[in-house]
């Protein structure tokens, strides 16, 4: 009995280990290139854009949604995502000040925020900005996602909020920053 149940265990945590999020993570390999009139960046190539009517996201409080793009592969009810929000600046900002201003903003907006490391992020056209990963909850219904988040500005009149929700599971996020990375302006 004592060994049924040891093997019943050894195979369950064998199982799970096997796909503890590997699954969902991108390979540096896979990204292919995305453009529209504002902006470009690589996305994951098995990854979906979606259209406005398959977006199931909320209203943005602030800004509109320029991208969303989804992973079809689902774990705990979530897929890993890439969001890009755009924002009217009010004033001239650079990309760095955009992104310490707005992560005091995202500090308050998540529930159960944890910080796990902010460093500096080069874009694709050498502007610098901060990159925020941090653990949290969207809100009380959501499980808790690690965020990749920056902010960068393209014109004295637009700002953009770039974040990429992943599971917590995935410990290695070098990857993902590289999308971030291949934000460019247009």
């Amino acid at each position: 009995m004592k060994f049924k149940n040891f093997l019943t265990i050894f195979i369950l945590i064998f199982v799970s280990s096997c796909s503890s999020g590997n699954e969902n993570i991108v390979k540096t390999s896979s990204l292919i290139p995305y453009e529209n009139s504002n902006f470009s960046l690589n996305i994951p190539s098995n990854w979906s854009i979606l259209t406005w009517t398959s977006w199931v996201l909320p209203e943005p409080k602030n800004g509109e949604i320029s991208l969303a793009v989804s992973s079809s592969e689902l774990k705990y009810g979530f897929s890993n995502n890439l969001l890009i929000l755009r924002q009217n600046l009010q004033k001239v900002i650079t990309s760095r000040d955009f992104s310490i201003l707005n992560n005091v903003w995202s500090t308050k907006e998540y529930l159960e925020y944890l910080k796990i490391e902010a460093k500096t992020i080069t874009f694709a056209d050498n502007d610098k900005s901060y990159l925020y990963i941090f653990e949290a909850k969207y809100n009380t219904n959501t499980p808790k996602l690690k965020f990749l988040q920056v902010w960068k500005v393209c014109s004295v009149k637009n700002g953009y909020l770039l974040t990429i929700a992943i599971s917590t599971d995935i410990k290695d996020t070098s990857a993902y920053e590289e999308i971030l990375k291949s934000f460019r302006c247009k």
